[in-house]
């Protein structure tokens, strides 16, 4: 093989191992994400355990709403806000 081919060779196979880096830090952000979701979902059914748990031992539901997460909670929109898509 000549010397040409086998400069191009190198720099085509140097490019190839940077394109991997990149796949392989894509999967391995894809697979924390899989992962994040996964211990959201148990964390999620544990916390509907609870309260339902709570509910049984005699807590009403009203009292449970003043005191659960934020994600039970919606934040109260604000009829002053637009949306970016509103202002174009």
């Amino acid at each position: 093989m000549s010397d040409a081919a086998s400069r191009i060779l190198e720099q085509l196979q140097a490019q190839n191992e940077l394109r991997m880096q990149a796949a392989n830090d894509i999967a391995q952000a894809v697979a924390a994400r899989v992962e994040a979701e996964q211990q959201l979902d148990q964390a999620k059914a544990a916390e509907k355990q609870a309260f339902n748990a709570a509910l049984k031992k005699g807590w009403t539901q009203t009292e449970l709403n003043k005191i659960g997460s934020p994600s039970r909670r919606r934040p109260r929109k604000k009829a002053d806000q637009t949306t970016p898509a509103a202002e174009s």
